[in-house]
């Protein structure tokens, strides 16, 4: 039989990388980073958890498939931000390779440079956005916010408004279980939103007359947890110290 000669190393490596970019389906908005010879980053969304390196004497941050889920980290390409590019509404994407000597002198946390100006959205993950209108504006009568740019997100969902902060409904595959057998019996004891009202009463009233279990906090406080038709955990909590300026609570920020 005819002796098949030996790969050399470099041809071993050639062929392993090519294995790998096979596996990865490295397709069309994809960039192959020549140190690791994998694809950077790819245009789908549901592509895979990436890790960020920086690439030796540059100000780019490289990003790199790890074929093992679906979130980027560190500065992507524009082509592959998904919906809407950050380009678009006037951020940039590029990392400036020079820290501010300001910024790297500012005592202050990162908290108060930036200026956060509280909670912004909650988002939930629902199966039917019929099912979940229904809960959340008729029962519960959150108002919708019409500002939704229905025309750029690649899925169904709503904007519902909380007071002045907002809850998005996403009818998107959900990664959690949405059998209330697989999830904790006490939804303080699971992921959840909390929402502060100045009256509890009305509220379990209403949850007792539709049917839905709710449990109370097990703080003292009096605050109840119950669960969306997706099994997403809401609190409600009684009372707003933590916002009323004139409470001897308010802790001045």
């Amino acid at each position: 039989r005819e002796a098949v000669p030996a790969h050399s190393a470099v041809d071993r490596h050639m062929l392993q990388a090519l294995a790998r970019v096979a596996v990865s389906g490295f397709g069309a908005g994809a960039t192959l980073d020549p140190d690791s010879r994998r694809p950077a980053a790819r245009r789908d969304p549901g592509a895979s958890r990436a890790r960020s390196s920086r690439r030796q004497g540059s100000s780019s941050v490289v990003v790199h498939a790890s074929g093992d889920g679906a979130a980027h980290s560190g500065i992507v390409e524009e082509s592959v931000v998904h919906g809407s590019s950050l380009a678009s509404v006037g951020i940039s994407t590029r990392k400036k390779s020079v820290i501010s000597e300001s910024a790297a002198t500012d005592p202050r946390p990162l908290s108060e440079r930036i200026g956060i100006q509280g909670v912004h959205h909650v988002a939930v993950i629902v199966d039917d956005l019929a099912a979940s209108m229904e809960f959340y504006r008729d029962f519960l009568g959150l108002p919708v916010n019409p500002d939704r740019p229905n025309d750029k997100l690649p899925y169904d969902g709503a904007w519902l408004m909380m007071g002045p902060e907002m809850v998005h409904l996403m009818e998107l595959p959900n990664p959690d279980p949405t059998d209330a057998e697989f999830r904790p019996a006490h939804g303080g004891k699971d992921r959840h939103f909390c929402v502060g009202v100045k009256d509890l009463a009305p509220l379990t009233e209403a949850l007792e007359a539709r049917g839905v279990p709710f449990t109370a906090s097990r703080s003292g406080r009096p605050a109840i947890f119950f669960r969306d038709p997706d099994c997403n955990t809401l609190e409600v909590v009684e009372g707003l110290e933590w916002r009323d300026r004139s409470s001897p609570k308010f802790v001045a920020r």
